[in-house]
C-alpha cells in the first residue's frame, strides 16, 4: 500500500506512548521499538533515588515533539506506509500543532500532532493524490514545520516561522500553521500563521496579551535587497525596544512580537525576483526611489498586553501597554517619465503603569493605606515619517522627507492614596528635508551617501533632534 493511497482521505489519529527523552524517533519507529521491547528478555535493574525521580518526572513538551513534525512531512516524500491501527482524535488535548498546505493543483494536505497526557497523537490526510514534485516541495518544509513546533513547545514559547516562509511557490499555494500549548499555570498560548502569494500574517495570543503582524507581499516593486531589509528590521526592532522600555512592556510578549515581525518581513527581494513576477511591471524603481524607501513590504503590526490591576485599593488604575506600527507605499506608475512615489511610516504607543515616587521601580501594594504612595504614569506617544518623490519628463523634480515625533507623559503622584500632584510633560520634534541635493550629489551616485539611514521612523523627539543636527 502506498502513502498516496492511505493519504487520500482523513485517517483517524494514531495514538502511541511518548518516546523516551533524548530518543530521536518518529511515531512509527516508537511503535516498533515498543513491540520489540515486549519480546526482549527482562532484566533486573537497581535504580538510584535520583534515577527513579528522573524516570517519574513529566516529559517536557519540547522533548515530546522532538523531530516528529519533520518526520511526518518527510514521510510524504519517502512514501512510508501509515499504520492501520488508529484512534479517534479527542475533542480535548493538552497541546496541538496543525499544518495545512494547499498545493498549486488544489490538493489540501493536513497534518496534526497532539498529546493527551503522555500519549501522543498524529494524523495525516490529503484531499487528492500528490505528485512527485508536490511531495518533494512539502518535504522541504519539514525543518520549518519542526522549527515552528520547537519554538512554541519550549518552556518560554518563541516564534520561529522563518522556515515556513521559504515555501516553493511553484508547487505550494498557501500554508497555515496553528499551535496551542498549555502553560504551567493551565493557561493556553496560541499562534496562528498564514502565508500565500499576496500576504503573510501571524497572530499570537496568551495570558500576557495579544500580538499580530500583517505583511502585504502582493507587489515586489518597492522591496529592497537583503542588506537593506536587515537594516530596516534592525531599526524597527530598536524602536520596539525603546517603546517597551518607555511603556514597561512585557518582555516575553515583546520578544515573541519582535520574532514574528522579523520572520514576516524577510520577504522576496529585488535581486532574486522570479521572472514571472518581474514582468508584471513595465519598469522598476530606480536608485533614487530605493534609497528613500525602507526596502520592506508594506505592513501593519500591533501588540497589546493584558491589563493588570496591581493596586488592590484602586482596581481602575490598570497597568497596560499597547503599541502599533505600520508602513504604506503608493507608486503612481502611469509612465516611467511621469510618476510619483510616496511612503509613510506611523507608530503609536499608549501605556499606564505604577512606580515608586520619583523612581523607576514598581511599588509594593498590600492593600494598606501605608503602601498607597506612588506615581501613576500615562504615556501617549506617536511618530510619523513621510517621503515623497515626483518625476516630470523623466527627471526627478521634487523629493521631500517629513518626520515628526511626539511624546507625552502624565505623572500623577499619590500620598496615602490621595492625589497631591498631576503633571504632564509633552515633547515634540519635527524634521523637514529637501532630498534633491542629496539624491543628485556625487556621493549618492558613488553609493557612499547615508541618506537611506535617515528615512527610518524615530519614536523619540530626542533622537530626531540628533538626526536633525547630523543629517
Amino acid at each position: 500500500m502506498s502513502s498516496i493511497t492511505t493519504l487520500s482521505n482523513w485517517q483517524p489519529a494514531t495514538r502511541y506512548v511518548a518516546p523516551t527523552p533524548g530518543r530521536n524517533s518518529n511515531p512509527i519507529v516508537a511503535k516498533l521499538d515498543a513491540a520489540a521491547a515486549a519480546t526482549s528478555p527482562s532484566t533486573i535493574v537497581t535504580l538510584s533515588p535520583e534515577a527513579i525521580a528522573a524516570a517519574s518526572a513529566p516529559i517536557p513538551t519540547s522533548m515530546r515533539y522532538q523531530d516528529l513534525g519533520a518526520d511526518m512531512l518527510k514521510q510524504l516524500s519517502s512514501g512510508s506506509v501509515i499504520p492501520l491501527d488508529h484512534a479517534k482524535l479527542p475533542e480535548s488535548v493538552d497541546n496541538k500543532f496543525t499544518l495545512s498546505i494547499t498545493t498549486r493543483s488544489g490538493t489540501k494536505v493536513d497534518l496534526t500532532l497532539a498529546n493527551v497526557g503522555d500519549e501522543m497523537i498524529y494524523q495525516i490526510s490529503s484531499s487528492a493524490e500528490l505528485s512527485g514534485d508536490e511531495r518533494k516541495a512539502l518535504s522541504q518544509l519539514a525543518e520549518g514545520f519542526q522549527g515552528a513546533i520547537d519554538g512554541m513547545a519550549g518552556s518560554n514559547p518563541q516564534v520561529r516561522l522563518g522556515g515556513l516562509t521559504q515555501l516553493d511557490s511553484k508547487f505550494v499555494q498557501s500554508i497555515d500553521f496553528h499551535a496551542q500549548v498549555e502553560g504551567p499555570d493551565a493557561t493556553s498560548q496560541t499562534l496562528d500563521f498564514h502565508i500565500d502569494d499576496t500576504k503573510r500574517k501571524v497572530s499570537i495570543g496568551g495570558p500576557d496579551g495579544q500580538a499580530e503582524v500583517n505583511v502585504n507581499t502582493s507587489t515586489l516593486e518597492h522591496v529592497g535587497n537583503k542588506q537593506q531589509q536587515e537594516k530596516a528590521i534592525k531599526n524597527y526592532l530598536t524602536q520596539f525596544d525603546q517603546a517597551a522600555s518607555r511603556g514597561r512592556g512585557d518582555k516575553k510578549l515583546m520578544s515573541m512580537f519582535k520574532d514574528a515581525f522579523s520572520d514576516m518581513n524577510r520577504t522576496a527581494i529585488s535581486e532574486e525576483r522570479r521572472s514571472d513576477l518581474s514582468t508584471l511591471h513595465r519598469w522598476q524603481l530606480n536608485s533614487h526611489d530605493r534609497t528613500t524607501l525602507t526596502g520592506l513590504s508594506d505592513f501593519s503590526a500591533a501588540v497589546t498586553q493584558t491589563p493588570k490591576s496591581s493596586n488592590p485599593l484602586k482596581a481602575r488604575e490598570e497597568d497596560n501597554f499597547s503599541y502599533d506600527i505600520s508602513q504604506q507605499t503608493v507608486v503612481d506608475n502611469r509612465t516611467p517619465d511621469e510618476r510619483s512615489v510616496r511612503q509613510s511610516q506611523q507608530s503609536h504607543l499608549v501605556a499606564q503603569f505604577h512606580t515608586e515616587i520619583g523612581k523607576s521601580g514598581a511599588p509594593t501594594f498590600d492593600g494598606t493605606p501605608q503602601t498607597q504612595n506612588y506615581d501613576y504614569h500615562h504615556i501617549n506617544d506617536s511618530a510619523s515619517s513621510n517621503v515623497s518623490l515626483n518625476y516630470r519628463e523623466g527627471k526627478l523634480n521634487k523629493a521631500t522627507l517629513e518626520q515628526v515625533a511626539n511624546q507625552s507623559e502624565q505623572v500623577q503622584t499619590f500620598m496615602l492614596g490621595k492625589l497631591i500632584s498631576d503633571k504632564t510633560a509633552p515633547s515634540q520634534q519635527a524634521l523637514v528635508r529637501d532630498l534633491l541635493p542629496s539624491l543628485t550629489s556625487y556621493e549618492h551616485y558613488k553609493g557612499e551617501d547615508t541618506l537611506n539611514d535617515n528615512i527610518f521612523l524615530l519614536d523619540s523627539p530626542r533622537d530626531l533632534v540628533t538626526r536633525n543636527q547630523q543629517f
